[in-house]
């Protein structure tokens, strides 16, 4: 089963830009592999909904479309002795800031 989240989520990096660990509801999750990763466009209308990141000047539309976000696919566990899951870390690099939310996960 695959539920969809957009929650913000606190991501340490390694090399080469790989994620390492991910920080969920308080929780640290250890990336024991990195299964795939891709590139996809930005969910542009939820931007255009949401007031706080709203960009209405000249042409902002057509740059929001326009935006992709890098999501790595990648299997963690929140310890040792819990078993993995797959979760879907994206990465908004045209974002102020170092924005990474948890998209998808699957059980």
């Amino acid at each position: 089963m695959v539920r969809r989240f957009s929650d913000p989520v606190e991501v340490r990096v390694g090399e080469p830009e790989r994620p390492e660990a991910f920080i969920w509801r308080g929780r640290l999750y250890v990336v024991r592999d990195v299964l795939s990763q891709w590139r996809e466009r930005r969910a542009w209308w939820r931007d255009a909904l949401d007031a706080e990141e709203a960009d209405v000047g000249p042409g902002s539309s057509i740059a929001a479309a326009a935006r992709e976000q890098r999501v790595w696919r990648v299997e963690a566990s929140p310890g040792s002795s819990f078993a993995p899951g797959v979760y879907d870390l994206a990465h908004d690099e045209s974002a102020p800031g170092d924005r990474w939310s948890l998209v998808r996960v699957a059980d």
